[in-house]
């Protein structure tokens, strides 16, 4: 009964106890912090600070000052958001503000200099202008100095600035000292881009155009501008700009006169600006293919936006809809916004190439290249093989007309035909396309660009980086300058070009798979391809597209293989030639070269050639070869010297001979390794014996190479037991002996009866001591005066003799290379003892 009562007496308690409270807001769930754990949001509100470091700008501003020759000083942010604020007032597009912080002043002043009585009057703080320093050096020659890209060190390609206050039929001098590509267009006819305010028109003009070295190490550009009207205005850039607001103002017409175009936004840039997107498409199928074309990537190729100005103006017109009728098309036409507001030449605002980060998964840092990389892989799942197309627009500085750079098949690949299609188009279309200036290849530096990476993963045949050139073209006939007409006309044939191409692959992929069909079907009651051999024709893609309207498009594209190898190489590419590239990947691979540069020291040329593998000689080298097998050793190790093994004592002129000797002719090849070899005897590097019967005279042997005189046997020719000892000379190296067991043959060719007989002549010269033997030859070698020796270059070396060291132990110790003559010697005593 108590305990009831005490029950009873709990039961009011409980009830008088309030419901507990929620602790959080059960809209948000703790979910994915429970199964990933917590990590803190990013700030993105942070500003991106800019550096621009460039030491020479400073020491030169410094100096101008002091001596009163400083003109102008450009503008340099010291974050994003100072830049869009500065920018956006002269142009109008949206960014996404961010807090402001009291930035500091602008060291000394900004523009023009106050204290500094200038007729000129210079100009660069507008959008993707770049002019950094302007210093007089006398009435009419004015230096000028562009500034590096944010957060980077170099660059300097692109300027854009402008300058008025000039008299009518004044000339003037301007000289910009600060490039840094070793060549240029400049050096082949090209010249600035100038507009004038009396004509209104971008054209390359400037009188004496030169590109030079300057006094600083730097490339300097010079040209003279005349005035043609009082207080002309003059605007002069490294090529014809396309900003960003221009875009959006282009962007905003094509929506109003375009009906099957939709704008939508890709992502948001590192700087706050949104990337606008177009997707065009007129009609729903289920079998529609997928195209996707970028540009300006680059921001100081401003012609790959003109280009690509030209590909919107064919896609949003009526002739484009046979095209739209198969194809979804998808344009980002700006995928660097913030390097062509700030005026960089190749960077963004974090400092690095975005063409080279598509390998990367920083999300933060490169947000279009990670946009992009998402668009493309969901277009491959939703379209799968009918994502046919990837088209990256860009500019080049160093080569002329418009080309391409595609991917690399096998001559015998159906795709090798395939990818061609595009470009030998275009070439039929406009004189502006140079099809033998294409490149089909993706070399170890391009592959963490964006046509190399999405190439790799999704196979996409036609994935193309068209280059258009920044100044000149030519046909068979005559050279021309390049505009912005040019420009737009290229990018509507381009467009043009897609629908063609379509049209002819669908048609040979059909024909291709039928014969091929037709060819399994036939092979199957035939027991071997006995019947592919016999024809004249063994290329499968020959065969497939044999009488058909495509037979003379084969064969024309496989004859121009040749001419494209002999007409350029990748060696000529824009960015292999001025350093951008280069510049990016020693500085991601600095710490590999480190590495391989400690391994790489100083070592005797012979012990690399030795190093080469005995297997690879064997496979390469039949066994009636009549070279020598020094010389074979040398060719092999000159043609693979970047496979090679090295040992840490090699030292760098000996891997400058190596590299010297790879770039020679075959017949120089040989001609080198002759001579090679008579210096090595000559200045006595290693020691040679060459045992001689008493029948020959000294006289011969003094006209005759002493290894070709007795020549190193051949592997077949070898008659070594596995098993045999042999016992050294008195006074050579003993190391000579011990690395003897790394260069012994097999004994494949030999006949069990053969074998036999040598067993039995081992047992029989048991009885027979080693030692008489040495006697017997160093008495015989003794006998030669010393004046024979000097005659036919040959020292003996006179050292205690050792007992040879085990096999194991020379793989680990420094051992001089073996000669030739010592398996000479070896082969005859080998004889005597048979004797």
């Amino acid at each position: 009964m108590l305990n009831q009562d005490a029950d009873l007496n709990k039961q009011p308690f409980h009830n008088q106890i309030p419901k507990p409270i929620a602790l959080i807001d059960e809209t948000i769930s703790l979910e994915n912090d429970m199964l990933l754990g917590w990590a803190p949001k990013l700030d993105y509100s942070k500003l991106l600070t800019l550096n621009f470091n460039n030491q020479l700008n400073d020491q030169i501003m410094s100096e101008a000052l002091q001596n009163n020759q400083l003109v102008y000083v450009g503008f340099r942010p010291q974050d994003n958001h100072q830049m869009h604020k500065q920018y956006s007032t002269t142009s109008s597009y949206p960014f996404k503000k961010s807090k402001t912080i009291q930035n500091k002043p602008q060291y000394p002043f900004l523009g023009m200099n106050p204290t500094f009585n200038s007729k000129i009057q210079f100009n660069s703080i507008f959008e993707s202008g770049n002019l950094d320093l302007v210093t007089q050096v006398s009435e009419f020659e004015y230096d000028l100095y562009m500034r590096v890209d944010g957060n980077t060190q170099g660059h300097t390609s692109w300027y854009n600035f402008e300058l008025n206050g000039m008299k009518k039929g004044e000339k003037i001098q301007l000289n910009i000292c600060n490039f840094t590509k070793s060549h240029s267009l400049y050096e082949r006819g090209m010249k600035p881009y100038i507009w004038r305010s009396t004509n209104q028109e971008w054209l390359q003009g400037g009188e004496n155009v030169q590109y030079r070295t300057s006094q600083n190490n730097n490339n300097c550009l010079s040209f003279c501008i005349i005035c043609n009207q009082d207080n002309e205005l003059f605007k002069i850039a490294y090529c014809i700009p396309y900003t960003y607001s221009q875009l959006l103002e282009y962007c905003n017409n094509l929506q109003k006169n375009c009906n099957h175009v939709k704008c939508s936004i890709l992502c948001e840039s590192l700087g706050g600006v949104q990337l606008p997107m177009f997707t065009f498409s007129k009609f729903k199928n289920k079998n529609k293919k997928c195209i996707i074309i970028q540009a300006r990537i680059h921001p100081g190729e401003s012609n790959g936006s003109w280009v690509m100005q030209g590909v919107l103006d064919y896609l949003s017109s009526q002739s484009a809809i046979k095209i739209l009728e198969k194809c979804i098309i998808k344009v980002i036409p700006m995928m660097n916004p913030d390097g062509v507001i700030l005026g960089n030449y190749r960077t963004g605002l974090a400092g690095k190439d975005l063409n080279r980060k598509f390998k990367q998964t920083d999300g933060i840092l490169f947000p279009t290249v990670q946009a992009m990389k998402k668009l493309v892989k969901d277009q491959y799942k939703k379209f799968g093989n009918n994502l046919i197309a990837f088209i990256d627009l860009h500019g080049h500085s160093i080569k002329k007309n418009v080309f391409l750079y595609g991917p690399e098949y096998p001559l015998w690949n159906y795709n090798y035909y395939k990818c061609r299609i595009l470009p030998k188009l275009l070439s039929q279309k406009t004189e502006m396309f140079r099809f033998y200036s294409s490149i089909f290849r993706i070399s170890q530096s391009k592959k963490s660009t964006a046509r190399g990476v999405f190439a790799d993963l999704y196979d996409i045949v036609n994935c193309f980086t068209i280059e258009t050139s920044n100044g000149n073209y030519y046909t068979q006939t005559q050279t021309f300058e390049f505009n912005s007409k040019n420009w737009l006309k290229m990018g509507w044939i381009l467009g043009e070009t897609l629908i063609d191409m379509i049209d002819t692959q669908n048609e040979m992929d059909q024909i291709y798979n039928s014969k091929n069909e037709d060819l399994k079907r036939s092979n199957r009651f035939t027991k071997n391809n006995s019947i592919l051999n016999k024809k004249s024709i063994t290329d499968p893609c020959q065969i497939s597209f044999q009488n058909t309207k495509f037979q003379k498009l084969m064969e024309q594209l496989k004859m121009d293989a040749d001419k494209m190898n002999q007409s350029c190489s990748e060696g000529n590419s824009d960015s292999f030639d001025d350093g951008d590239e280069i510049e990016e990947d020693t500085n991601e691979n600095k710490s590999e070269e480190i590495n391989k540069s400690k391994s790489i020291q100083s070592k005797p040329l012979l012990s690399i050639l030795y190093q080469t593998q005995k297997s690879k000689l064997e496979s390469k080298y039949s066994p009636t070869h009549q070279k020598p097998l020094l010389q074979q050793t040398i060719m092999l190790s000159i043609e693979h010297n970047q496979n090679k093994v090295y040992q840490p004592y090699q030292s760098a002129a000996q891997r400058m001979i190596l590299k010297k000797m790879a770039s020679r002719s075959q017949s120089k090849k040989l001609n080198q390794v002759n001579n090679y070899l008579t210096n090595c005897i000559n200045q006595k590097q290693f020691a040679t014996i060459e045992y001689l019967d008493s029948s020959l005279n000294v006289n011969q042997t003094m006209e005759q190479n002493p290894h070709s005189l007795i020549p190193r046997p051949s592997t077949t020719q070898l008659e070594v037991m596995e098993d045999e000892k042999f016992t050294p000379f008195q006074g050579l190296n003993t190391s000579l002996y011990s690395g003897f067991k790394r260069h012994t043959r097999l004994r494949s060719n030999l006949t069990a009866q053969k074998q036999k007989q040598l067993r039995e002549i081992k047992r029989n010269n048991q009885t027979k001591s080693p030692p008489q033997i040495t006697t017997n030859i160093r008495n015989t070698i003794m006998n030669n005066t010393q004046t024979n020796f000097e005659a036919m270059k040959l020292k003996l070396k006179m050292r205690l003799q050792q007992e040879p060291t085990k096999l194991s132990e020379s793989y680990n110790t420094t051992r001089p290379s073996v000669p030739p003559s010592f398996y000479s010697v070896r082969r005859n005593m080998i004889k005597r003892l048979k004797i």
